[in-house]
């Protein structure tokens, strides 16, 4: 089994753990869990997050409202992460970015641009790295992510290895996942294979995003196993503990964990 995995990106706030979440973070403390960022994507799911981390050593907390809920930011989001970002148990703004993956009649580019950069600004304002959403929108993102120049993660990167490279030279982490284990993920198994590995940290987007042999399954924190495992394959030159070892620290690193 392996040991000290740090989650970066799950969603433990989701309705489908609430009535045994005790019992989930006990069993995935004994697969080898260590450490579990629970993501805000707006600001109820915010506030249910820093509970959570609150409730629980084991569990931190990102704040944060993402593209897809930003037309629906209501006035004074900022003040209310702002007061969310000032609990200990809070580690990073996020998920913030940008979404382009609907037809764009079902989503508000000036919103989302404006409430990405006020979360940027906020983000610089506490202090804390950012946890970037970016669906299809690599030309936006890149070029207000140059503009910002944050510390911060590419949440569940599936960038053309131009983009990847073009983030991890900005100096920011790239967040892999499960889903490296599916078919037609090519460019993904290709910016694996290049990335440095001082940029890379695990997640699985739980409860969304299950390995491909556990299609179907609620993912939990714990499948970052599958995910190192697979890393280890496609890079051949580090065990999965080593990949697991590295990605966590520099989880602790760039979260301050």
């Amino acid at each position: 089994m392996l040991h000290g995995l740090i989650d970066t990106h799950a969603h433990m706030d989701d309705p489908c753990f609430q009535d045994s979440i005790e019992t989930v973070l006990l069993s995935e403390r004994q697969k080898g869990v260590e450490r579990i960022i629970t993501s805000g994507s707006e600001l109820p799911s915010s506030i249910r997050s820093v509970a959570l981390a609150e409730r629980f050593d084991m569990v931190c907390a990102s704040v944060g409202v993402y593209p897809n809920e930003a037309a629906n930011a209501p006035a004074g989001y900022l003040q209310t992460l702002r007061d969310l970002a000032s609990s200990d148990k809070v580690v990073a703004i996020g998920e913030i970015g940008m979404d382009y993956g609907f037809d764009p009649l079902h989503y508000d580019r000036d919103a989302q641009l404006r409430c990405f950069r006020e979360q940027l600004e906020l983000a610089k304002d506490t202090g804390l790295p950012v946890v970037i959403h970016d669906r299809c929108a690599d030309e936006d993102v890149l070029g207000v992510l140059r503009e910002y120049r944050p510390q911060g993660v590419i949440h569940r990167i599936f960038s053309e290895l131009q983009y990847a490279r073009a983030f991890w030279e900005m100096g920011l982490y790239l967040g892999i996942g499960p889903q490296v284990t599916y078919p037609g993920s090519q460019k993904l198994v290709d910016t694996v294979r290049e990335m440095p590995m001082n940029c890379l940290v695990l997640e699985t987007d739980a409860p969304f995003l299950p390995p491909a042999h556990l299609q179907g399954q609620p993912a939990l924190p714990s499948m970052t196993a599958f995910v190192a495992e697979k890393i280890a394959e496609i890079r051949g030159d580090i065990t999965p503990q080593e990949v697991v070892d590295t990605a966590s620290a520099n989880s602790r690193r760039l979260f301050k964990l």
